[in-house]
């Protein structure tokens, strides 16, 4: 017997939806979400006016196909529009995620110069030359550069 995968972040969503300001009704929108088998994450209230919330519902789901039933689940709930639909994965890796620091602050020609071109090819000479250089000037685990 094969179980069903279970929801987790890497199918996150955060579903904003219009709700009609009436008791009862974010709990007929949580009980879609878990009778399709999203896992809710969080919720917030983005904003509020006198016949609605706005709501950012964060629901972990278990597969792309899943991601989209349980958006489906929320259009059979009267007084709840999903109006925007984010997938959190998808978000994280817009852009890049990783970043690089310099470790020294690189502020003028004369710095980037040491730091790199024609700098780093001195300290690489060095390093082939006389392992004392070479562990002196970064240590063996932290080399940057390819000697033959």
């Amino acid at each position: 017997m094969t179980s069903a995968p279970t929801p987790n972040a890497s199918y996150s969503l955060t579903l904003r939806v219009k709700i009609n300001n009436k008791p009862g009704k974010l709990g007929e929108i949580t009980t879609a979400i878990g009778r399709a088998g999203g896992d809710i994450e969080g919720i917030d209230i983005v904003s509020a006016g006198k016949d609605y919330l706005i709501r950012d519902i964060t629901v972990n789901a278990s597969s792309e196909v899943h991601d989209k039933e349980i958006i489906n689940s929320l259009q059979h709930v009267d007084g709840a529009e999903v109006i925007n639909v984010s997938d959190r994965t998808f978000l994280m890796h817009l852009g890049g995620k990783i970043e690089i620091h310099s470790k020294i602050p690189l502020k003028t020609r004369s710095d980037l110069s040491m730091a790199y071109t024609p700098g780093v090819a001195r300290v690489c000479e060095a390093r082939k030359t006389s392992d004392a250089a070479s562990q002196e000037h970064a240590g063996r685990a932290r080399k940057n550069c390819a000697t033959s």
